[in-house]
C-alpha cells in the first residue's frame, strides 16, 4: 500500500500530507517555506496580524518558496464584549504584583485583540494565498464564495463529529480533527467546551466515517508513529505544531523552547484561564496565578490581552515563567532540528510503518542524519 492517500496531497498540492500548524506567535516566513520547501504544508498563524503586515508576512513567504502554504486566522466573535467592571478590577489586582515584579507597568485594559477577520480575509484573496485554514468554525457563506471563486482551499478544525458535518455542510474543502490533546486553543464553536475534549484516536475515525471530504488529523502527533496511527484510523494527513516549536526557524523565545524540551508528562495543561477559551499549553507562575482567579476571567480574547505587557516583558527578561508556551500533551518528543530534516524524518518513519518498501533516499538518509546526532 501508499504511505500516503492521495487525496488530501492532490487537494493541497503538496507532495507529503503533513502540515505544520500555523501557530499564531510561533511561526515565521521562514518556517512555512522551509516546510513547505520540503514537500509539506508550511503555515503562518496571522490572527493577530494587521491587514497590512499580514500582506509583508504573505508575500515573505512567497519569496522563500513557490509551492503552497496556509494562513490561519480566527473568526471573529459573533457576540459583542460585555465590559465587567468588577472582573477587570479583580483580574487587575491579581496581575499587579508580577507586572511590578518584571517591571512591566500598569496592567493594561482589556481589548480585543483579534476582530480583523474580513480585512484579513480581502488580503488573502488579493495575495492569492493558496490555502486559508479558520478557527471556531467556517466563514461565512459570502466569504466562503469569495475564497473559491479565488480558488483559495479552505480547512477549518473540528473537535466533534457534529462540528466535522457542520463544516463539510459549510463548503471546506477537508476538516481538521482536533483531539484534546493539541496544543494552543480548542477549536470548539458548535459544543459545550466540557462536550468537546475528545481524544485524537477516537475522533478522528468517528469523523472519517461521518463526512466525505478529506480529514486531517491534529493533535498530540510529533512522530512517524503518529502519523501512521492517524493515517490507519482514517485520516489523509496530520497537522502538527508542538514537532515545530523547537525547529530554529520559529519565533518563539529561547526560553520557551528550553521550558518546552525539559517539559514533562503532564506539563501541558488544558485552561480557560488564561485567554478566556479552552487552550493547552505548559504549566508556569502565569497559568498557576491566573487558574487561581478563574472565576474572575473575562472573556476571549480580552482575557488574554490582559497579560499583553506581563507576557512582553517575560520575553524581554527570557522568563518562561510569565510567557503563554503553547504545548500539546506530546512535548516531551521535541526534536530541536531544523524544519525540513524535521518533516524528511517524519516521512522516513511514516514510510517505514505503512509502505517499507517504498521509503524514499532522502527520507531515509534524514533519519540517517537525525540518529547519528
Amino acid at each position: 500500500m501508499s504511505w500516503t492517500r492521495r487525496a488530501l496531497t492532490d487537494l493541497l498540492g503538496i507532495e507529503h500530507p503533513i502540515i505544520q500548524a500555523p501557530m499564531a506567535g510561533a511561526s515565521t516566513a521562514a518556517l512555512a517555506a522551509s516546510v513547505s520547501n520540503a514537500g509539506g504544508l508550511g503555515g503562518f498563524g496571522g490572527t493577530d496580524s494587521g491587514p497590512e503586515e499580514l500582506r509583508e508576512i504573505i508575500r515573505a513567504i512567497k519569496r522563500k518558496t513557490n509551492r503552497p502554504f496556509v494562513i490561519n486566522l480566527y473568526l471573529d466573535r459573533t457576540v459583542p464584549y460585555a465590559a465587567n467592571a468588577a472582573n477587570e478590577a479583580a483580574m487587575k489586582r491579581a496581575l499587579g504584583p508580577v507586572h511590578r515584579e518584571l517591571h512591566a507597568g500598569d496592567v493594561p485594559d482589556p481589548v480585543d485583540s483579534f476582530g480583523q477577520f474580513d480585512e484579513q480575509i480581502a488580503v488573502v484573496i488579493e495575495e492569492r494565498v493558496p490555502v486559508v485554514s479558520s478557527h471556531f468554525g467556517a466563514p461565512a457563506p459570502a466569504t466562503m464564495r469569495a475564497l473559491k471563486r479565488a480558488g483559495v482551499r479552505v480547512i477549518a478544525t473540528a473537535t466533534t463529529i457534529d462540528e466535522a458535518r457542520a463544516l463539510e455542510g459549510s463548503g471546506v474543502d477537508a476538516v481538521i480533527a482536533q483531539g484534546a490533546e493539541a496544543g494552543g486553543h480548542r477549536g470548539t464553536f458548535a459544543a459545550p467546551a466540557d462536550e468537546a475534549n475528545i481524544g485524537t484516536m477516537a475522533l478522528v475515525p468517528q469523523i472519517a466515517d461521518a463526512v466525505s471530504v478529506p480529514v486531517i488529523a491534529a493533535g498530540g502527533i510529533m512522530d512517524g508513529r503518529g502519523i501512521a496511527a492517524a493515517m490507519m484510523l482514517g485520516a489523509s494527513g496530520v497537522q502538527m505544531g508542538t514537532a515545530f516549536v523547537a525547529c530554529p526557524e520559529t519565533a518563539v523565545n529561547p526560553a520557551y523552547v528550553e521550558r518546552l524540551l525539559a517539559a514533562q508528562p503532564g506539563d501541558a495543561v488544558l485552561t480557560d484561564a488564561v485567554s478566556g477559551r479552552p487552550m493547552r499549553l505548559l504549566r508556569n507562575r502565569l497559568v498557576e496565578l491566573l487558574e487561581r482567579h478563574r472565576v474572575q476571567r473575562l472573556a476571549f480574547p480580552e482575557q488574554l490581552s490582559m497579560t499583553r505587557n506581563l507576557r512582553k516583558a517575560a520575553a524581554a527578561a527570557g522568563d518562561a515563567e510569565f510567557m503563554s508556551m503553547w504545548a500539546g500533551q506530546g512535548v516531551t518528543l521535541a526534536r530541536p532540528i531544523p524544519a525540513a530534516q524535521l518533516v524528511g524524518l517524519l516521512v522516513a518513519e511514516a514510510q517505514a510503518l505503512l509502505d517499507p518498501g517504498h521509503v524514499t533516499r532522502a527520507a531515509a538518509d534524514a533519519a540517517t542524519h537525525w540518529s547519528l546526532e
